[in-house]
């Protein structure tokens, strides 16, 4: 057993910026992968979790997203690390998201080293970096503060040494204990998805104890499941998980959700995450969908960023199921999809139902569309209210209780169902002949439902919905 009082753990680093800064450029290049080559549209839409070994200690990486879109993911990554890398490119200098992102460092309390990106393009200025963190409150080394800055090129590997060494020295100040000895195995979901043949597929990232092989799964007091198989970030299979070490589960009875804790034994006081859901009160003008993704944080993010657009009937990862088909009848929803499919069985069905699906590969464009959407859903629920014509009313009738207006239009036209007031015309008379309308400068008798009291000389205003 570690001797708890001197046994250290590997830090875990969360890096985040803004996008475009070259978040995951820089962690292709720690780690000597391809990682941003095959992204969709440039942007990282899924958390990883990697390890690396710098001057024999090793460094744990979680790669939170870029999107803005992603604001809640980033913020969990941040909340997950030891050390926070924000890293800001020479050429833009501070930007939306990298204020975001030290409100997340600020939130989870954490030290932080600043890397200046793009530092071999010409022309950039560095400096500017300085002041624009400064005047976001956060003051580096050298410009009125304590929080080392280094300058770095993602592209040729300037700088990247020493930004490794001084997240070890930051780690080291941070005298991260090994626990493992003394309690049970315990670790947070930073991601998780359906696999179509594996089931449910969760990383899980160790922050006490250790997870061996066979060791039952539990979210709070529930039985979750038991590890059948632990794969490392590399795909490699390994026997057993130690702290600050990412590892991916099979076992799970069902998908996890993202920020979960995951522990080896019951846990009677684990708090409980809330699961996706629709929304408690939906208003008449919000699209209904059921939201469909490849994996549980893409899935969450786009829930988190949807929940005042969009009523939510149903959110799930994995394939789009006869299922999910079933409920958009029942409900009347449309199918919206983020890198997921749908067999061709299910597809006869939508099609055979009229359900619509679409899918999206990158976030904003299905941001746009569900504005869209919302946008057509608005225009059909709130129709304008035109006025279509006025009448001065001439004389009044009483024929047996029913009151019939002699009028005149003066302006327009009034048509059987047109309102006037509070009240609908259910009959048009000119002369003896029923008519579907009258036109301005002709006499007729009209009869309103419920009646409302007009007198002669009154002007009476009819509109209708357009």
């Amino acid at each position: 057993m570690p001797d708890t009082t001197t046994a250290t753990r590997p830090p875990v680093v969360t890096i985040l910026g803004h996008v475009d800064h070259g978040k995951t450029s820089l962690l292709d290049r720690i780690r000597h992968a391809t990682v941003a080559a095959g992204e969709v549209g440039g942007i990282t839409q899924a958390i990883g979790a990697y390890q690396i070994e710098h001057q024999g200690k090793k460094i744990t990486f979680i790669d939170t997203p870029g999107h803005a879109a992603f604001s809640a993911m980033r913020r969990r990554g941040g909340q997950a690390a030891d050390v926070a890398i924000l890293i800001v490119a020479a050429d833009d200098s501070v930007m939306p998201q990298t204020k975001e992102s030290i409100e997340h460092i600020k939130a989870a309390d954490i030290p932080f080293v600043v890397a200046v990106n793009k530092t071999d393009l010409a022309g950039v200025n560095p400096e500017r970096v300085k002041t624009d963190l400064a005047n976001e409150g956060v003051f580096v080394e050298g410009y009125g503060g304590n929080v080392p800055i280094i300058n770095i090129s993602a592209k040729t590997g300037e700088g990247v040494d020493d930004l490794l060494e001084i997240i070890l020295l930051l780690a080291e100040l941070e005298e991260l204990k090994d626990n493992s000895s003394d309690c049970p195995a315990t670790a947070l979901v930073i991601e998780s998805s359906m696999h179509s043949q594996k089931g449910p597929l969760a990383t899980l990232l160790v922050k006490g104890g250790i997870f061996d092989k066979n060791d039952p799964l539990y979210d709070g007091n529930v039985d979750f499941g038991k590890i059948r198989s632990m794969l490392d970030f590399s795909g490699k299979s390994i026997d057993k998980a130690t702290p600050s070490t990412p590892f991916q589960v099979i076992g799970f009875d069902k998908v996890p959700n993202i920020g979960d804790i995951i522990t080896s034994e019951p846990c009677e006081d684990q708090t409980k995450k809330s699961t996706f859901g629709a929304a408690d009160t939906i208003s008449e003008d919000i699209p209904t969908i059921i939201l469909k993704a490849d994996v549980q944080g893409s899935l969450e993010a786009i829930s988190e960023n949807i929940k005042d657009k969009a009523n939510i009937v149903s959110s799930s990862v994995g394939l789009v199921t006869d299922s999910d088909i079933e409920t958009a009848i029942a409900t009347k929803a449309e199918i919206l999809g983020f890198n997921v499919k749908m067999s061709a069985p299910v597809a006869r069905m939508a099609e055979i139902e009229h359900i619509k699906f679409s899918n999206f590969k990158i976030i904003y464009q299905l941001f746009d569309y569900l504005k869209e959407l919302q946008e057509k859903k608005t225009s059909q629920a709130a129709p304008k209210v035109v006025t279509v014509g006025e009448a001065k009313v001439l004389k009044v009738f009483n024929f047996g209780g029913t009151i019939v207006y002699g009028c005149l239009i003066t302006s327009g036209k009034m048509k059987l169902g047109d309102t006037i007031g509070d009240s609908k015309i259910i009959s048009l008379k000119i002369g003896k002949a029923d008519v579907e309308e009258a036109k301005k400068d002709q006499e007729c008798g009209l009869v309103l439902s419920p009646n409302t009291e007009y007198k002669t000389g009154d002007i009476m205003t009819a509109t209708t919905l357009e």
